[in-house]
């Protein structure tokens, strides 16, 4: 009796790209760029220097691949080795961290950590819902994140400038529901306003601005 993982599309390119596609496209290949469907208006490229999967739309004449609209877009990680993090990340009761997925998957901590959280994205159910409201509390606090070596001698103008120019961290928490948090690297109050402008506040807040 085998294991799950030992199955061909786990391990090979091809058979990743072909697994997916038969899910993604199960009546056949579709341009994501202007719609069409029509497998005779496609050219499937399989040159030695041509990438895997690779198609292009004879209609918007634009190359296209199964990753395009997904969570492995934009990604030069081997699809074999997303389709083993996403068996382990939902065959784990407990789930699985970036650390262990780094030393499983062979690849660097910071790949396993960017895998990990689209895969946890995609999973998400429903969209984020606006903060506030009636009856609720919203409470905000900032921090600065300096440079990691500052220069002496500074002028206290010089000192003022150096301070506004770091990154700065924007932590938003509703009180009451589930922790929801918004951090933002931003240098000077301007986008701060825009950020909490988008916060829904009650009615007799809204009276008093």
């Amino acid at each position: 009796m085998s294991s799950v993982i030992s199955d061909k599309h786990f391990h090979d390119e091809r058979a990743a790209y072909a697994y997916v596609e038969a899910r993604i496209w199960p009546d056949g290949p579709v341009c994501p760029h202007c719609g069409n469907a029509d497998p005779s208006r496609m050219k499937l490229f399989a040159g030695k220097s041509t990438r895997l999967g690779v198609r292009q739309c004879n209609e918007c004449r634009k190359p296209f691949t199964v990753k395009i609209g997904t969570i492995f877009e934009s990604s030069h990680v081997p699809l074999r080795h997303w389709l083993q993090a996403i068996h382990y990340l939902t065959a784990s009761k407990k789930g699985i961290s970036s650390n262990q997925l780094h030393r499983t998957l062979g690849v660097t901590l910071k790949t396993a950590w960017f895998m990990s959280h689209r895969i946890r994205e995609a999973m998400r159910t429903g969209s984020l819902a606006p903060m506030g409201g009636a009856g609720a509390t919203v409470e905000a606090d900032e921090t600065f994140k300096p440079k990691a070596k500052p220069k002496p001698k500074y002028t206290d103008k010089a000192q003022s400038e150096r301070f506004i120019e770091t990154a700065r961290n924007l932590g938003i928490e509703e009180t009451g529901d589930a922790f929801n948090e918004i951090v933002t690297r931003i240098a000077k109050a301007a986008p701060v306003r825009k950020t909490c402008s988008t916060i829904e506040l009650p009615a007799r807040e809204k009276a008093r601005r």
